[in-house]
């Protein structure tokens, strides 16, 4: 009898061996490892390639508008030389980042990375978000719940377990059949039982994605399917309440002694690295429909005396008042690939720039709307 049960149980343990094996080898070659079509195409592009230099970080408006062989071009105009990588995420703008960076950049593919540089919608509010925030949403809770982001140890964000979730979940987490179980069941059941949930975009993409960055077709192409985008985006909004400035105190706030900014230096400075910052580039018809020209004016002039204060490199180029909206804009937001291309260069040779300034005389070089006459 006592044979027979321990039979029994080294067949078990040589099965769970086997199916533990494979699962290692093999899972998430056929699921989605964080939920998101283009941040698994981005891991991929980032563990095989480098060594990586200067790392871009954000939003969409990072993602679609960055382009890191144009920033590279930019840093050799200036006479300097970075290998840089997008890693931006698709709806995880600057609030997100003091959060997600300290873990994030224990990735070995950062690790030889120099330079953090974070862009920052000058006409929004931002404040460090946390596990108890309540700001997961439908952009960001497929990749914070994750098997990347269990790894990575940034999935408390979105989900909170029971006490005897979590015992479990401390006592057999080494077991991938545990640890991924959300991934094995999307594996072994039918989409028709059960279907990972998993972030994409129908997005109108110009070309295949390269180092993390996603080219996308300008206003031109499609100027009938933006007119008709735009009309739906203002009615989601009500005027009254929306289209107004941003509330005065809000800015100064953020640029206080240990608020939003500094922690987000600190999140990057404690993983051995040096922040940069620049304001994105927004398309003008959206910060004119919010009324935010003013509260553009004013943040960025409160951001470039925190930078001058901290030592920290900012670049303002982000107003792009261009009478060619219809080629360097995708829709009322982001830079097309086109728009992208140029912006990019004009960044890195700005960047490039102030970094070298802040190197002969110790005080950090802001870029601003002046260069771009340059």
């Amino acid at each position: 009898m006592i044979r027979r049960v321990l039979l029994s149980l080294a067949c078990c343990v040589a099965l769970l061996a086997a199916g533990e094996a494979w699962l290692r080898h093999n899972l998430f070659r056929h699921v989605s490892y964080t939920n998101s079509e283009s941040i698994d195409a981005q891991l991929q592009a980032r563990d095989g390639g480098g060594p990586w230099k200067t790392i871009f970080v954000g939003d969409s408006e990072v993602r679609w508008g960055i382009d890191p062989e144009q920033i590279d071009a930019g840093f050799r105009d200036a006479g300097v030389s970075t290998l840089s990588f997008n890693h931006a995420f698709d709806g995880f703008g600057a609030s997100w980042w003091p959060a997600l960076l300290p873990k994030l950049l224990k990735a070995p593919a950062l690790q030889p990375a120099e330079t953090i540089v974070v862009g920052v919608q000058l006409t929004d509010a931002l404040r460090v978000l946390g596990p108890d925030s309540g700001q997961c949403g439908s952009l960001q809770r497929p990749v914070l719940t994750s098997s990347w982001a269990m790894d990575v140890g940034i999935d408390d964000f979105c989900r909170t377990r029971s006490w005897d979730a979590q015992l479990g979940r401390d006592a057999f987490g080494f077991l991938w059949t545990v640890r991924h179980a959300p991934a094995v069941r999307s594996l072994v059941l039918p989409d028709a039982i059960f279907r990972q949930s998993q972030l994409r975009f129908n997005s109108r993409k110009a070309d295949l994605p390269r180092r993390g960055f996603q080219a996308h077709r300008t206003i031109a192409d499609d100027q009938a399917i933006f007119d008709d985008e735009f009309r739906r985006w203002k009615a989601q909004y009500q005027p009254e309440r929306d289209f107004k400035p941003l509330a005065p105190e809000v800015w100064p706030g953020l640029v206080a002694d240990g608020a939003f900014f500094d922690q987000l230096q600190r999140a990057v400075a404690g993983s051995g690295k040096r922040l940069a910052l620049f304001a994105l580039p927004t398309n003008p018809l959206l910060i004119d429909t919010f009324q935010r020209r003013g509260d553009y004016a004013r943040n960025s002039a409160l951001l470039a005396q925190w930078a001058a204060h901290r030592n920290v490199v900012y670049v303002d180029l982000g107003l792009q008042d261009r009478a060619d909206a219809g080629r360097f804009f995708s829709d009322m937001r982001h830079l097309s690939g086109v728009g992208a291309g140029e912006y990019s260069r004009q960044l890195g040779r700005a960047l490039a720039q102030a970094q070298q300034g802040r190197a002969v005389s110790g005080a950090p070089v802001a870029a601003t709307e002046r260069d771009r006459q340059k």
